[in-house]
């Protein structure tokens, strides 16, 4: 295999990529992996914290004592809750130095699918060939921004998760949309940064969750609440424990429940942050929005209220993500239009593969096939092994059958 041809491409090396990279990498399976890593975790804010368990946040490799809580414990923090994003970030690096040091900080640009191979392109220019393709791009491509905003300059419009800080708000109005975690974080990072926020949430209440504390709970307690890694109630232990479920469920009943569970909410340590201080309002709906001079005016109405007027210099939009197929500018518009599509995300196998032969997905964009488990990073100590082993098991069939053929030309039978 030449340095230009590689088996498999990786494209993200965020949780999931490292993982499937650290599973192939152990079964001997030939691959490159793309993408500066942990990239979207280091950008995070560094006020704030997961929301998920540390046990239940991974890098997941087939090797013992590269967990996230052995490595808080190792080096003196927090390893239950609350587990900073830059800590996990830092986790995340040291498992890529150990594990994966082949990680090349590039970016992919472009990928065509032309007889049974895929073509890549980077960013500084080199081209290579691979037999297969796991995306593993994470949230990136898929900020979700409200349809009333679309005609607004970029500029006064940014998504949250665009944000490592907020200093250059300050003695501004800005208006904050969204109701889970990422709004409510940004609306109070703005305030404590000097801003005047105003959160518009669409929910009649803002939720928070509870301080979880693991020790001294009844045997009761253990049965009725079990402790899962997306939290402690029994739907989500199910979840952990039989990761393929709701793949053999009908789309009509796998996406709804997708899309509902575990649903917008706070970090309970950020409600002391913000209750009493952070100005929002409930039942709040965006119905227009437009420029008046260099500020802007949005058209907010309140429940069964009137549409009144609400005028800021910016607008952060909290509004989360949608996975879209079509949002991966880097893929080739012919192999888009071959990959069938839940909703817009793509309709994946039992082993994470699209219709695109050779093309596979995991992290958030699997969700939609797989169930909300897969929204989390929690997903991949799932994802990674059953890739890497569908990919082995390939590539093994597909060394055989050339030494079958080889064995043929020869006249060795």
């Amino acid at each position: 295999m030449s340095e230009r041809t590689t088996e498999v491409a990786i494209i993200g090396a965020g949780p999931y990529g490292l993982s499937v990279a650290a599973h192939l990498a152990e079964r001997g399976i030939d691959f490159r992996i793309f993408g500066p890593p942990m990239s979207f975790w280091l950008a995070m804010p560094e006020s704030i914290n997961l929301k998920s368990f540390a046990f239940g946040t991974n890098v997941y490799v087939p090797r013992a004592h590269y967990t996230f809580p052995e490595y808080c414990r190792a080096n003196g923090l927090e390893d239950v809750e609350p587990c900073s994003m830059a800590s996990f970030a830092a986790y995340g690096l040291w498992v890529q130095r150990e594990l994966v040091p082949g990680v090349e900080p590039v970016d992919v640009t472009d990928v065509h699918g032309h007889e049974g191979r895929f073509e890549l392109t980077l960013a500084n220019g080199d081209a290579l060939c691979a037999r297969r393709v796991v995306l593993a791009t994470g949230l990136s491509n898929y900020a979700l921004v409200p349809e009333a905003l679309a005609r607004l300059p970029r500029e006064v419009v940014t998504h949250s998760s665009v944000h490592r800080e907020f200093s250059g708000f300050a003695g501004k109005d800005v208006a904050v949309l969204g109701g889970g975690a990422s709004a409510l974080e940004a609306a109070t990072m703005l305030l404590e940064a000097g801003a005047r926020p105003t959160l518009l949430v669409r929910a009649s209440e803002i939720e928070f969750h509870s301080k979880f504390d693991p020790r001294n709970r009844t045997l009761v307690d253990r049965v009725r609440r079990p402790v899962s890694v997306l939290g402690v109630a029994p739907k989500s232990w199910v979840l952990e424990k039989f990761p393929w479920l709701l793949h053999h469920l009908p789309d009509s009943k796998r996406v709804p429940f997708t899309r509902k569970y575990l649903g917008p909410s706070g970090p309970w340590w950020l409600q002391e942050r913000f209750e009493g201080k952070v100005p929002h309002r409930l039942r709040a709906k965006v119905s227009a929005a437009a420029m008046a001079g260099e500020r802007i005016v949005l058209q907010v109405s309140e429940g069964s209220g009137p549409v009144r007027p609400l005028e800021v210099d910016h607008v952060v939009s909290g509004t989360g993500y949608e996975v879209d197929v079509d949002r991966l500018g880097f893929l080739a518009p012919d192999i888009r239009a071959r990959v069938r599509r839940v909703e817009r995300a793509p309709a994946l196998s039992r082993v994470f593969e699209s219709t695109f032969p050779g093309l596979y997905f995991v992290g958030v964009s699997s969700a939609m096939s797989f169930g909300p488990l897969f929204r989390f990073v929690a997903g991949a100590a799932y994802a990674a092994p059953t890739v890497s082993g569908h990919i082995a098991a390939r590539a093994t069939r597909a060394r055989a059958w050339g030494a079958s053929r080889r064995a043929v030309r020869l006249g060795v039978t």
